[in-house]
């Protein structure tokens, strides 16, 4: 498969994660138990999904355009998947912090996007060669 593949179910599953952290964040800042949410179910799958398909989408990416796993902008883009893994489950359970909860998962939505696009700290197997000598 192609990386523009890949690229397009990562992309497929963000949008999926994004959508089920909305919905049960909004579900918290309007007071509602989220026990009591009709949707449940369909934000808890779309969620989980969404996760798994980032995931294996990202590595399945990085190995098709050869890059390394342990590259410094790689392990933060896991630890920002682990925090969006665990931030609807405080959200639920915190429905005082449901607000600034909904700005940091904007802004690890952010970081990741940074880390992706710039890969900072990303070493390469080519020498940079310098012009000046």
């Amino acid at each position: 498969m192609s990386s523009d593949f890949y690229k397009m179910v990562h992309f497929f599953g963000i949008f999926m994660v994004f959508s089920a952290l909305g919905g049960q964040i909004i579900q918290s800042l309007n007071g509602g138990d989220a026990r009591q949410l009709p949707g449940r179910k369909w934000i808890a799958m779309f969620h989980g999904i969404g996760l798994l398909l980032v995931l294996v989408a990202g590595f399945g990416m990085i190995a098709k355009l050869h890059l390394g796993f342990s590259q410094p902008w790689v392990i933060g883009k896991l630890l920002v998947w682990v925090a969006l893994g665990g931030v609807g489950a405080i959200a639920a359970r915190k429905r005082n912090l449901a607000g600034p909860i909904w700005i940091l998962v904007l802004l690890l939505g952010l970081t990741a996007a940074y880390l992706g696009h710039f890969k900072p700290g990303m070493q390469t197997d080519t020498p940079v060669i310098n012009s000046v000598e």
